[in-house]
Protein backbone atom coordinates (compact mmCIF):
# COMPACT_ATOMS: atom_id res chain seq x y z
CA UNK A 1 0.00 0.00 0.00
CA UNK A 2 1.48 3.30 -1.04
CA UNK A 3 1.58 6.25 1.30
CA UNK A 4 -1.05 8.03 -0.72
CA UNK A 5 -3.28 4.95 -0.77
CA UNK A 6 -2.87 4.52 2.98
CA UNK A 7 -3.89 8.12 3.62
CA UNK A 8 -6.96 7.67 1.44
CA UNK A 9 -7.90 4.48 3.27
CA UNK A 10 -7.62 6.24 6.66
CA UNK A 11 -9.63 9.19 5.33
CA UNK A 12 -12.23 6.76 3.94
CA UNK A 13 -12.78 5.16 7.36
CA UNK A 14 -12.65 8.52 9.16
CA UNK A 15 -15.42 9.84 6.94
CA UNK A 16 -17.65 6.86 7.69
CA UNK A 17 -16.83 7.04 11.41
CA UNK A 18 -18.06 10.63 11.26
CA UNK A 19 -21.37 9.54 9.74
CA UNK A 20 -21.69 6.70 12.27
CA UNK A 21 -21.08 9.02 15.21
CA UNK A 22 -23.80 11.28 13.85
CA UNK A 23 -26.25 8.35 14.23
CA UNK A 24 -24.92 7.39 17.67
CA UNK A 25 -25.35 10.86 19.20
CA UNK A 26 -29.17 11.05 18.96
CA UNK A 27 -29.38 7.43 20.10
CA UNK A 28 -27.47 8.25 23.30
CA UNK A 29 -28.60 11.79 24.09
CA UNK A 30 -32.07 12.33 22.61
CA UNK A 31 -35.51 10.73 22.56
CA UNK A 32 -35.38 10.10 18.80
CA UNK A 33 -37.60 7.17 17.69
CA UNK A 34 -35.68 3.97 18.38
CA UNK A 35 -37.22 2.17 15.40
CA UNK A 36 -36.08 4.86 12.96
CA UNK A 37 -32.60 4.88 14.53
CA UNK A 38 -32.38 1.10 14.14
CA UNK A 39 -33.29 1.34 10.44
CA UNK A 40 -30.68 4.08 9.92
CA UNK A 41 -28.02 2.03 11.73
CA UNK A 42 -28.83 -0.97 9.51
CA UNK A 43 -28.61 1.23 6.39
CA UNK A 44 -25.25 2.54 7.62
CA UNK A 45 -23.87 -0.99 8.07
CA UNK A 46 -25.20 -2.13 4.68
CA UNK A 47 -23.84 0.99 2.96
CA UNK A 48 -20.37 0.51 4.45
CA UNK A 49 -20.35 -3.15 3.37
CA UNK A 50 -21.37 -2.26 -0.20
CA UNK A 51 -18.87 0.60 -0.34
CA UNK A 52 -16.09 -1.75 0.81
CA UNK A 53 -17.03 -4.31 -1.82
CA UNK A 54 -17.45 -1.69 -4.55
CA UNK A 55 -20.91 -3.13 -5.20
CA UNK A 56 -22.66 -1.59 -8.19
CA UNK A 57 -26.05 -0.19 -7.21
CA UNK A 58 -27.53 0.95 -10.50
CA UNK A 59 -31.01 -0.33 -9.67
CA UNK A 60 -30.83 1.11 -6.19
CA UNK A 61 -29.73 4.46 -7.56
CA UNK A 62 -32.85 4.63 -9.71
CA UNK A 63 -34.90 4.10 -6.54
CA UNK A 64 -33.28 7.06 -4.75
CA UNK A 65 -35.91 9.63 -5.69
CA UNK A 66 -38.92 7.32 -5.03
CA UNK A 67 -37.46 6.33 -1.64
CA UNK A 68 -36.97 9.99 -0.72
CA UNK A 69 -40.61 10.70 -1.65
CA UNK A 70 -41.69 7.71 0.46
CA UNK A 71 -39.72 9.06 3.46
CA UNK A 72 -41.26 12.50 3.01
CA UNK A 73 -44.74 10.95 2.85
CA UNK A 74 -44.11 8.88 5.99
CA UNK A 75 -42.90 11.95 7.91
CA UNK A 76 -45.95 13.93 6.77
CA UNK A 77 -48.29 11.11 7.78
CA UNK A 78 -46.64 10.96 11.20
CA UNK A 79 -47.17 14.70 11.63
CA UNK A 80 -50.82 14.63 10.55
CA UNK A 81 -52.04 11.27 11.86
CA UNK A 82 -49.31 9.72 14.01
CA UNK A 83 -47.34 11.45 16.75
CA UNK A 84 -48.61 14.90 15.66
CA UNK A 85 -45.33 16.23 16.99
CA UNK A 86 -43.29 18.40 14.62
CA UNK A 87 -39.95 17.54 16.26
CA UNK A 88 -40.62 13.82 16.07
CA UNK A 89 -41.75 14.04 12.44
CA UNK A 90 -38.73 16.16 11.46
CA UNK A 91 -36.42 13.64 13.13
CA UNK A 92 -38.11 10.85 11.20
CA UNK A 93 -37.59 12.78 7.95
CA UNK A 94 -33.90 13.42 8.62
CA UNK A 95 -33.21 9.79 9.58
CA UNK A 96 -35.10 8.57 6.51
CA UNK A 97 -33.14 10.79 4.09
CA UNK A 98 -29.93 9.76 5.85
CA UNK A 99 -30.79 6.06 5.40
CA UNK A 100 -31.41 6.52 1.66
CA UNK A 101 -28.12 8.39 1.16
CA UNK A 102 -26.19 5.75 3.11
CA UNK A 103 -27.46 2.98 0.83
CA UNK A 104 -26.76 4.76 -2.46
CA UNK A 105 -23.37 5.14 -4.21
CA UNK A 106 -21.57 8.17 -2.82
CA UNK A 107 -19.86 10.90 -4.75
CA UNK A 108 -18.15 13.64 -2.80
CA UNK A 109 -21.32 15.73 -3.04
CA UNK A 110 -23.27 12.95 -1.29
CA UNK A 111 -20.54 12.81 1.36
CA UNK A 112 -20.98 16.51 2.09
CA UNK A 113 -24.73 16.00 2.46
CA UNK A 114 -24.20 13.14 4.93
CA UNK A 115 -21.75 15.29 6.89
CA UNK A 116 -24.34 18.06 7.03
CA UNK A 117 -26.91 15.59 8.41
CA UNK A 118 -24.37 14.38 10.99
CA UNK A 119 -23.83 18.01 12.05
CA UNK A 120 -27.58 18.46 12.42
CA UNK A 121 -27.73 15.35 14.63
CA UNK A 122 -24.84 16.69 16.70
CA UNK A 123 -26.62 20.01 17.25
CA UNK A 124 -29.84 18.21 18.18
CA UNK A 125 -28.02 16.14 20.78
CA UNK A 126 -26.27 19.25 22.12
CA UNK A 127 -29.62 20.99 22.61
CA UNK A 128 -31.23 17.95 24.24
CA UNK A 129 -28.75 16.86 26.89
CA UNK A 130 -26.95 18.17 29.94
CA UNK A 131 -24.85 15.05 30.54
CA UNK A 132 -21.14 15.65 30.99
CA UNK A 133 -20.44 12.55 28.88
CA UNK A 134 -21.54 14.61 25.88
CA UNK A 135 -18.36 16.69 26.21
CA UNK A 136 -16.27 13.63 25.29
CA UNK A 137 -18.45 12.87 22.28
CA UNK A 138 -18.38 16.52 21.23
CA UNK A 139 -14.57 16.48 21.18
CA UNK A 140 -14.59 13.23 19.20
CA UNK A 141 -17.14 14.62 16.73
CA UNK A 142 -15.12 17.78 16.09
CA UNK A 143 -11.95 15.72 15.57
CA UNK A 144 -13.73 13.43 13.12
CA UNK A 145 -15.23 16.45 11.36
CA UNK A 146 -11.75 17.67 10.47
CA UNK A 147 -10.84 14.21 9.20
CA UNK A 148 -14.09 13.99 7.25
CA UNK A 149 -13.36 17.28 5.46
CA UNK A 150 -9.94 15.99 4.45
CA UNK A 151 -11.45 12.66 3.37
CA UNK A 152 -13.97 14.41 1.14
CA UNK A 153 -11.22 16.47 -0.42
CA UNK A 154 -9.22 13.31 -1.20
CA UNK A 155 -12.32 11.64 -2.65
CA UNK A 156 -12.96 14.67 -4.85
CA UNK A 157 -9.34 14.59 -5.99
CA UNK A 158 -9.60 10.87 -6.81
CA UNK A 159 -12.80 11.41 -8.77
CA UNK A 160 -11.13 14.21 -10.75
CA UNK A 161 -8.11 12.00 -11.54
CA UNK A 162 -10.37 9.22 -12.82
CA UNK A 163 -12.52 11.62 -14.82
CA UNK A 164 -15.67 10.80 -12.84
CA UNK A 165 -18.19 13.56 -12.09
CA UNK A 166 -18.09 14.41 -8.38
CA UNK A 167 -20.75 17.03 -8.07
CA UNK A 168 -18.32 18.97 -5.92
CA UNK A 169 -16.09 21.98 -6.38
CA UNK A 170 -12.49 22.20 -7.52
CA UNK A 171 -10.18 23.04 -4.61
CA UNK A 172 -6.39 22.77 -4.82
CA UNK A 173 -4.71 20.82 -1.98
CA UNK A 174 -3.06 23.88 -0.42
CA UNK A 175 -6.30 25.79 -0.57
CA UNK A 176 -8.08 22.84 1.06
CA UNK A 177 -5.56 22.78 3.92
CA UNK A 178 -5.91 26.53 4.36
CA UNK A 179 -9.72 26.32 4.28
CA UNK A 180 -9.64 23.51 6.83
CA UNK A 181 -7.36 25.47 9.17
CA UNK A 182 -9.31 28.68 8.80
CA UNK A 183 -12.69 27.00 9.28
CA UNK A 184 -11.38 25.19 12.38
CA UNK A 185 -10.02 28.41 13.88
CA UNK A 186 -13.19 30.32 13.00
CA UNK A 187 -15.36 27.59 14.53
CA UNK A 188 -13.32 27.64 17.72
CA UNK A 189 -13.51 31.42 18.02
CA UNK A 190 -17.22 31.38 17.26
CA UNK A 191 -17.89 28.73 19.91
CA UNK A 192 -15.76 30.60 22.45
CA UNK A 193 -17.58 33.84 21.68
CA UNK A 194 -20.99 32.20 21.94
CA UNK A 195 -19.95 30.55 25.20
CA UNK A 196 -19.07 33.94 26.68
CA UNK A 197 -22.03 35.82 25.23
CA UNK A 198 -25.00 33.45 25.26
CA UNK A 199 -26.27 32.22 28.65
CA UNK A 200 -27.29 28.59 28.21
CA UNK A 201 -29.86 28.52 31.00
CA UNK A 202 -32.10 31.29 29.74
CA UNK A 203 -32.34 29.94 26.20
CA UNK A 204 -32.07 26.18 26.72
CA UNK A 205 -34.48 25.78 29.63
CA UNK A 206 -37.70 25.89 27.53
CA UNK A 207 -36.25 23.31 25.14
CA UNK A 208 -35.05 21.09 28.00
CA UNK A 209 -38.54 21.09 29.47
CA UNK A 210 -39.77 19.38 26.30
CA UNK A 211 -37.47 16.44 26.93
CA UNK A 212 -38.58 13.24 28.60
CA UNK A 213 -35.50 12.51 30.68
CA UNK A 214 -35.34 10.29 33.76
CA UNK A 215 -36.62 12.34 36.68
CA UNK A 216 -36.38 12.36 40.45
CA UNK A 217 -39.58 11.11 42.04
CA UNK A 218 -41.47 12.04 45.20
CA UNK A 219 -43.25 15.02 46.83
CA UNK A 220 -46.84 14.38 45.82
CA UNK A 221 -49.87 16.17 47.20
CA UNK A 222 -50.27 13.50 49.91
CA UNK A 223 -47.76 11.92 52.28
CA UNK A 224 -48.31 8.50 53.87
CA UNK A 225 -46.19 6.43 56.25
CA UNK A 226 -44.00 5.16 53.40
CA UNK A 227 -43.91 8.21 51.10
CA UNK A 228 -40.44 9.51 51.99
CA UNK A 229 -38.70 6.35 53.14
CA UNK A 230 -39.59 4.66 49.86
CA UNK A 231 -36.84 6.59 48.03
CA UNK A 232 -34.14 6.45 50.74
CA UNK A 233 -32.54 3.31 49.29
CA UNK A 234 -31.35 5.29 46.25
CA UNK A 235 -28.02 7.16 46.20
CA UNK A 236 -29.07 9.25 43.22
CA UNK A 237 -28.16 12.94 43.46
CA UNK A 238 -31.17 15.25 43.59
CA UNK A 239 -29.47 18.59 44.28
CA UNK A 240 -26.13 20.30 44.69
CA UNK A 241 -25.98 23.39 46.88
CA UNK A 242 -23.32 26.08 47.20
CA UNK A 243 -23.43 28.71 49.95
CA UNK A 244 -22.00 32.09 48.83
CA UNK A 245 -23.23 33.43 52.19
CA UNK A 246 -23.26 30.42 54.54
CA UNK A 247 -25.50 30.15 57.60
CA UNK A 248 -23.89 31.46 60.78
CA UNK A 249 -25.29 29.17 63.43
CA UNK A 250 -24.95 25.70 61.95
CA UNK A 251 -23.23 23.62 59.32
CA UNK A 252 -24.88 23.37 55.88
CA UNK A 253 -24.99 19.59 56.45
CA UNK A 254 -27.33 20.22 59.41
CA UNK A 255 -29.93 22.20 57.46
CA UNK A 256 -33.39 21.01 56.41
CA UNK A 257 -34.06 21.46 52.70
CA UNK A 258 -37.84 21.71 52.62
CA UNK A 259 -39.77 20.58 49.54
CA UNK A 260 -43.37 20.21 50.73
CA UNK A 261 -45.52 21.11 53.72
CA UNK A 262 -48.60 19.10 54.70
CA UNK A 263 -51.08 20.85 56.98
CA UNK A 264 -54.33 18.97 56.40
CA UNK A 265 -54.79 15.60 58.10
CA UNK A 266 -57.52 13.16 57.11
CA UNK A 267 -57.87 9.35 57.04
CA UNK A 268 -55.97 9.23 53.74
CA UNK A 269 -52.84 10.83 55.22
CA UNK A 270 -51.30 14.29 55.36
CA UNK A 271 -52.15 16.57 52.47
CA UNK A 272 -51.09 19.93 51.08
CA UNK A 273 -53.77 22.52 51.87
CA UNK A 274 -52.49 25.56 49.99
CA UNK A 275 -54.83 25.17 47.01
CA UNK A 276 -52.15 25.48 44.31
CA UNK A 277 -50.76 28.84 45.36
CA UNK A 278 -50.59 32.24 43.76
CA UNK A 279 -47.96 33.77 41.51
CA UNK A 280 -45.04 35.15 43.49
CA UNK A 281 -44.44 38.87 42.77
CA UNK A 282 -41.23 39.82 40.98
CA UNK A 283 -38.75 42.66 41.19
CA UNK A 284 -36.33 42.29 38.29
CA UNK A 285 -34.76 38.82 38.44
CA UNK A 286 -36.01 38.26 42.01
CA UNK A 287 -39.16 36.47 43.13
CA UNK A 288 -40.28 38.02 46.42
CA UNK A 289 -41.42 35.39 48.91
CA UNK A 290 -41.65 37.31 52.16
CA UNK A 291 -40.32 40.22 54.15
CA UNK A 292 -36.88 39.82 55.65
CA UNK A 293 -37.16 39.58 59.44
CA UNK A 294 -35.57 42.66 61.02
CA UNK A 295 -32.19 42.27 62.62
CA UNK A 296 -31.64 38.79 61.18
CA UNK A 297 -28.74 38.24 58.74
CA UNK A 298 -29.69 36.49 55.52
CA UNK A 299 -27.86 33.50 54.10
CA UNK A 300 -27.58 32.64 50.40
CA UNK A 301 -27.73 29.23 48.74
CA UNK A 302 -27.19 28.45 45.04
CA UNK A 303 -29.35 25.37 44.46
CA UNK A 304 -29.05 23.15 41.37
CA UNK A 305 -31.92 20.67 41.12
CA UNK A 306 -31.74 17.58 38.95
CA UNK A 307 -34.70 16.87 36.61
CA UNK A 308 -37.75 15.78 38.60
CA UNK A 309 -41.26 14.49 38.09
CA UNK A 310 -42.72 17.04 40.50
CA UNK A 311 -42.91 20.83 40.48
CA UNK A 312 -41.59 21.58 43.98
CA UNK A 313 -38.89 24.19 44.54
CA UNK A 314 -36.77 23.56 47.62
CA UNK A 315 -35.90 26.12 50.26
CA UNK A 316 -34.05 26.44 53.56
CA UNK A 317 -35.36 28.12 56.69
CA UNK A 318 -37.47 31.22 56.11
CA UNK A 319 -37.18 32.02 52.36
CA UNK A 320 -37.14 35.72 51.49
CA UNK A 321 -36.38 35.78 47.76
CA UNK A 322 -35.35 33.59 44.83
CA UNK A 323 -33.23 34.71 41.88
CA UNK A 324 -33.29 32.90 38.57
CA UNK A 325 -34.99 32.53 35.20
CA UNK A 326 -37.72 30.14 36.31
CA UNK A 327 -40.78 31.59 34.62
CA UNK A 328 -43.73 31.58 37.01
CA UNK A 329 -43.16 30.64 40.67
CA UNK A 330 -46.16 29.73 42.83
CA UNK A 331 -46.34 30.27 46.60
CA UNK A 332 -49.30 29.02 48.64
CA UNK A 333 -48.86 30.90 51.94
CA UNK A 334 -48.04 27.66 53.77
CA UNK A 335 -44.44 27.72 52.64
CA UNK A 336 -44.80 25.51 49.56
CA UNK A 337 -42.99 26.83 46.48
CA UNK A 338 -43.52 25.31 43.07
CA UNK A 339 -43.40 25.73 39.31
CA UNK A 340 -46.63 25.43 37.31
CA UNK A 341 -45.43 22.10 35.91
CA UNK A 342 -42.91 19.40 36.67
CA UNK A 343 -39.28 20.51 36.31
CA UNK A 344 -38.25 18.00 33.62
CA UNK A 345 -35.06 20.01 33.11
CA UNK A 346 -32.24 20.70 35.49
CA UNK A 347 -32.79 24.12 37.08
CA UNK A 348 -30.61 26.43 39.12
CA UNK A 349 -31.63 29.32 41.35
CA UNK A 350 -30.27 31.47 44.16
CA UNK A 351 -32.17 31.43 47.45
CA UNK A 352 -31.94 34.20 50.06
CA UNK A 353 -33.19 32.94 53.41
CA UNK A 354 -33.14 33.53 57.16
CA UNK A 355 -31.86 30.48 58.97
CA UNK A 356 -33.98 31.25 62.03
CA UNK A 357 -36.66 33.84 62.75
CA UNK A 358 -36.78 35.47 66.20
CA UNK A 359 -39.86 35.03 68.33
CA UNK A 360 -42.86 37.07 67.16
CA UNK A 361 -41.01 38.31 64.05
CA UNK A 362 -42.30 35.88 61.45
CA UNK A 363 -43.67 37.54 58.34
CA UNK A 364 -46.29 34.81 57.83
CA UNK A 365 -49.84 34.83 59.11
CA UNK A 366 -50.94 32.65 62.00
CA UNK A 367 -52.12 29.15 61.04
CA UNK A 368 -55.77 28.42 60.54
CA UNK A 369 -58.01 26.10 62.47
CA UNK A 370 -57.04 23.09 60.37
CA UNK A 371 -53.58 23.18 61.99
CA UNK A 372 -55.27 21.83 65.15
CA UNK A 373 -57.66 19.30 63.56
CA UNK A 374 -57.37 15.67 64.63
CA UNK A 375 -59.46 12.93 62.94
CA UNK A 376 -61.71 10.97 65.34
CA UNK A 377 -59.76 7.75 64.77
CA UNK A 378 -56.63 9.47 66.17
CA UNK A 379 -58.31 11.11 69.17
CA UNK A 380 -56.41 8.81 71.56
CA UNK A 381 -53.12 9.99 70.00
CA UNK A 382 -54.16 13.60 70.62
CA UNK A 383 -55.08 12.72 74.20
CA UNK A 384 -51.67 11.11 74.70
CA UNK A 385 -50.00 14.32 73.51
CA UNK A 386 -52.14 16.41 75.84
CA UNK A 387 -51.24 14.23 78.82
CA UNK A 388 -47.48 14.20 78.10
CA UNK A 389 -47.21 17.90 77.26
CA UNK A 390 -49.14 18.93 80.35
CA UNK A 391 -51.03 22.17 80.78
CA UNK A 392 -48.47 24.39 82.52
CA UNK A 393 -45.76 26.22 80.61
CA UNK A 394 -45.38 27.78 77.22
CA UNK A 395 -45.78 26.02 73.89
CA UNK A 396 -42.00 25.65 73.59
CA UNK A 397 -41.92 23.76 76.90
CA UNK A 398 -44.79 21.51 75.80
CA UNK A 399 -42.91 20.71 72.58
CA UNK A 400 -39.76 19.87 74.53
CA UNK A 401 -41.67 17.45 76.78
CA UNK A 402 -43.07 15.69 73.72
CA UNK A 403 -39.61 15.44 72.16
CA UNK A 404 -38.31 13.93 75.40
CA UNK A 405 -41.03 11.32 75.16
CA UNK A 406 -39.58 10.02 71.86
CA UNK A 407 -35.98 9.97 73.11
CA UNK A 408 -36.41 6.82 75.21
CA UNK A 409 -38.09 3.55 74.33
CA UNK A 410 -38.37 4.20 70.58
CA UNK A 411 -36.16 2.90 67.79
CA UNK A 412 -35.59 3.75 64.15
CA UNK A 413 -36.12 0.83 61.76
CA UNK A 414 -36.84 0.21 58.10
CA UNK A 415 -37.12 -3.58 58.35
CA UNK A 416 -39.77 -3.93 61.04
CA UNK A 417 -41.81 -0.70 61.23
CA UNK A 418 -45.25 -0.28 62.75
CA UNK A 419 -48.13 -0.53 60.32
CA UNK A 420 -50.03 2.47 61.66
CA UNK A 421 -49.58 5.53 63.83
CA UNK A 422 -51.49 3.99 66.71
CA UNK A 423 -49.43 0.79 66.57
CA UNK A 424 -46.27 2.93 66.50
CA UNK A 425 -47.22 4.76 69.72
CA UNK A 426 -49.07 2.10 71.66
CA UNK A 427 -47.40 -1.06 70.43
CA UNK A 428 -44.12 -1.53 68.54
CA UNK A 429 -42.64 1.92 69.12
CA UNK A 430 -40.54 1.25 66.02
CA UNK A 431 -40.69 3.10 62.72
CA UNK A 432 -39.02 5.58 60.40
CA UNK A 433 -39.12 9.33 59.99
CA UNK A 434 -42.74 9.51 58.77
CA UNK A 435 -43.90 7.74 61.95
CA UNK A 436 -42.07 10.20 64.19
CA UNK A 437 -43.07 13.29 62.22
CA UNK A 438 -46.76 12.38 62.03
CA UNK A 439 -46.97 11.21 65.65
CA UNK A 440 -45.34 14.37 67.01
CA UNK A 441 -47.58 16.60 64.86
CA UNK A 442 -50.79 14.94 66.09
CA UNK A 443 -49.61 14.99 69.70
CA UNK A 444 -48.72 18.70 69.43
CA UNK A 445 -52.21 19.39 68.12
CA UNK A 446 -53.64 17.43 71.02
CA UNK A 447 -51.66 19.70 73.34
CA UNK A 448 -53.10 22.78 71.65
CA UNK A 449 -50.02 23.65 69.58
CA UNK A 450 -50.66 24.07 65.81
CA UNK A 451 -48.47 21.62 63.92
CA UNK A 452 -47.84 20.23 60.44
CA UNK A 453 -45.58 17.74 58.66
CA UNK A 454 -42.77 18.83 56.33
CA UNK A 455 -40.84 16.69 53.85
CA UNK A 456 -37.64 17.23 51.97
CA UNK A 457 -34.01 16.37 52.62
CA UNK A 458 -31.89 16.62 55.70
CA UNK A 459 -28.18 17.37 55.42
CA UNK A 460 -26.15 15.75 52.69
CA UNK A 461 -22.50 15.05 51.95
CA UNK A 462 -20.10 17.99 51.92
CA UNK A 463 -17.65 17.99 49.01
CA UNK A 464 -14.53 19.89 50.02
CA UNK A 465 -13.26 19.94 46.43
CA UNK A 466 -15.86 22.44 45.31
CA UNK A 467 -17.19 23.54 48.73
CA UNK A 468 -20.75 22.45 48.05
CA UNK A 469 -23.33 20.07 49.50
CA UNK A 470 -24.39 16.91 47.65
CA UNK A 471 -27.99 16.01 48.45
CA UNK A 472 -29.19 12.53 47.51
CA UNK A 473 -32.45 10.64 47.61
CA UNK A 474 -31.02 8.74 50.58
CA UNK A 475 -31.15 12.07 52.49
CA UNK A 476 -34.97 12.18 52.12
CA UNK A 477 -36.58 13.01 55.43
CA UNK A 478 -39.84 14.04 57.10
CA UNK A 479 -40.08 16.19 60.22
CA UNK A 480 -42.54 18.30 62.19
CA UNK A 481 -43.07 22.05 62.30
CA UNK A 482 -44.85 23.59 65.28
CA UNK A 483 -46.28 27.13 65.63
CA UNK A 484 -44.34 28.40 68.63
CA UNK A 485 -43.77 32.02 69.59
CA UNK A 486 -45.51 33.34 66.48
CA UNK A 487 -43.35 31.43 63.99
CA UNK A 488 -42.97 27.94 62.56
CA UNK A 489 -40.21 26.02 64.35
CA UNK A 490 -38.57 22.82 63.10
CA UNK A 491 -39.05 19.90 65.53
CA UNK A 492 -37.46 16.56 64.69
CA UNK A 493 -38.31 13.57 66.86
CA UNK A 494 -36.60 11.00 64.61
CA UNK A 495 -33.53 9.48 66.29
CA UNK A 496 -30.32 9.65 64.23
CA UNK A 497 -29.48 6.45 62.32
CA UNK A 498 -26.77 4.28 63.81
CA UNK A 499 -23.28 3.96 62.36
CA UNK A 500 -24.23 0.91 60.28
CA UNK A 501 -26.95 2.76 58.40
CA UNK A 502 -26.73 2.38 54.59
CA UNK A 503 -27.65 6.08 54.33
CA UNK A 504 -24.33 7.15 55.85
CA UNK A 505 -22.08 5.55 53.22
CA UNK A 506 -19.57 8.11 51.93
CA UNK A 507 -18.82 8.54 48.25
CA UNK A 508 -15.03 8.26 48.43
CA UNK A 509 -12.42 10.48 46.79
CA UNK A 510 -12.83 9.24 43.19
CA UNK A 511 -16.60 9.71 43.40
CA UNK A 512 -16.22 13.20 44.86
CA UNK A 513 -13.83 14.19 42.05
CA UNK A 514 -16.30 12.94 39.43
CA UNK A 515 -19.18 14.74 41.15
CA UNK A 516 -17.12 17.95 41.31
CA UNK A 517 -16.46 17.68 37.58
CA UNK A 518 -20.17 17.16 36.93
CA UNK A 519 -21.03 20.15 39.13
CA UNK A 520 -18.56 22.39 37.25
CA UNK A 521 -20.12 21.24 33.96
CA UNK A 522 -23.62 22.01 35.19
CA UNK A 523 -22.64 25.40 36.58
CA UNK A 524 -20.34 26.83 33.93
CA UNK A 525 -21.65 25.14 30.79
CA UNK A 526 -25.29 24.15 31.21
CA UNK A 527 -26.28 26.97 33.55
CA UNK A 528 -23.95 29.72 32.38
CA UNK A 529 -26.15 32.76 33.07
CA UNK A 530 -26.39 36.51 32.83
CA UNK A 531 -25.31 36.78 36.48
CA UNK A 532 -22.13 34.83 35.72
CA UNK A 533 -21.51 37.08 32.73
CA UNK A 534 -21.85 40.16 34.90
CA UNK A 535 -19.60 38.70 37.59
CA UNK A 536 -16.97 37.77 34.99
CA UNK A 537 -17.02 41.23 33.39
CA UNK A 538 -16.89 42.92 36.80
CA UNK A 539 -14.00 40.71 37.92
CA UNK A 540 -12.08 41.28 34.69
CA UNK A 541 -12.58 45.04 34.87
CA UNK A 542 -11.39 45.12 38.50
CA UNK A 543 -8.30 43.10 37.60
CA UNK A 544 -7.57 45.40 34.66
CA UNK A 545 -7.82 48.50 36.88
CA UNK A 546 -5.49 46.97 39.49
CA UNK A 547 -2.87 45.99 36.93
CA UNK A 548 -3.14 49.41 35.20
Amino acid sequence: MTGKGGARRIAWWTLRAHWGLGILLPALFTDAPRGALSVTAAAYAAGVAMDLGSVRRDALSRLGAPLAILVLTAAGADLLFGSRDILSSFTLLVLGIQSVLLLLPKRSRDGWQLCAIALLEFLTAAASTDRILFALFAFLFLALSAGAMWGLHLQHEEEREEGRPSGGYELPPRAAVAALALSGAASFLLCAGLFAIVPRLEFRLPLQRLSRSQAVTGFSETITLAEVTGIKSSRRVVARVEFPVPPRNRSPAALYLRGAIYSRLDPGGWKVSGGGGTVAPRAGPQYLLGAAPGGVPLSTADITLEPSDHSALFAYGHPVAIEGRLGVVLADGEGNLALPQAANAMIRYRLHFAEEVPLRRAAVSAPGKDALDIPPELSDVGALGRNIAGSPGKDAEKAERLLDFFRTGFRYTLTDPAGSLREFLFGKRAGYCEHYAAALAVMLRGAGVPARVAAGYYGGEWNELGSYLIVRESDAHAWTEGWIGGRWVTLDATPPPDGDSPFLVSTGKPGLYLDWLRHRWDKYVIHFSLRMQADAVSGGWSLLRRTG
